[in-house]
């Protein structure tokens, strides 16, 4: 009883509960942002090939169902265990299934990333050791997900699988940063063979840009240390 009074009393909403909110938050405007996109890819690109069409919307519905989770986990932390923060030592389940969902995401886009910088380079090597850094950083969440579904406690939970977090996390990163670097060098190289002010460079300039955007930036985003743990009593 004494032990439960003290994580009550040490309990901090803010890290806890706020970084949730703020993520999903963050989540809702990205899930509009996404829905957008995909809306315009679909009515503007009718004569893609069908399997990039069906992988944009595998990436729909993954995210759909991710978005899901994200709300169900604000509902289980700011409504069903209001009052009770001794029941957040364990992630809700919707957080068991948000982290595989985030994974089958990133494998695919960085798939897609592969392909595209095969189709640029015609070189084999990079795009297959991004395929194999994506494939080890997939196998780490899965494995991962596995022992969350079984956690009973969250703190030990992060201590004990925390090579499997980072391994993950700097797989995606580095698979990230292979595909950016590759890309961008072989937009460059092209675009060496055409005069200053010459519409085809605008539009590789403009490639580029996008490029270092939706790549560099997401890696860097990518922090291995893990958030959002609740506190844990020292007496």
């Amino acid at each position: 009883m004494n032990n439960l009074g003290r994580s009550t009393n040490d309990f901090d909403a803010r890290l806890v509960i706020g970084p949730i909110q703020v993520g999903g938050l963050l989540s809702a405007a990205l899930f509009g942002c996404l829905s957008y996109q995909s809306y315009v890819y679909f009515a503007r690109f009718t004569n893609d090939p069908l399997i990039l069409k069906a992988a944009v919307s595998a990436v729909i519905f993954i995210q759909l169902g991710h978005f899901v989770c994200i709300i169900s986990i604000l509902w289980t932390m700011t409504v069903s265990t209001y009052g009770d923060p001794s029941q957040l030592g364990v992630l809700p389940l919707a957080a068991d299934l948000a982290i595989p969902l985030s994974g089958f995401t990133a494998f695919i886009v960085q798939s897609f990333c592969a392909f595209r910088l095969w189709r640029l380079t015609r070189n084999i090597f990079l795009p297959i050791l991004c395929e194999i850094i994506s494939v080890i950083a997939q196998t780490s969440t899965l494995i991962l997900s596995s022992y969350a579904f079984s956690m009973t406690d969250l703190t030990t939970f992060e201590d004990d699988q925390l090579l499997l977090i980072v391994l993950s996390l700097i797989a995606r990163a580095v698979c990230d940063v292979i595909t950016t670097t590759g890309t961008v060098w072989s937009l460059k190289k092209k675009n060496r063979g055409f005069e200053i002010g010459d519409v085809t460079t605008a539009t590789i300039d403009r490639l580029i840009y996008w490029t270092i955007e939706t790549g560099l930036a997401t890696s860097a985003g990518k922090d291995p240390s893990p958030k959002s743990r609740p506190t844990r009593s020292t007496t």
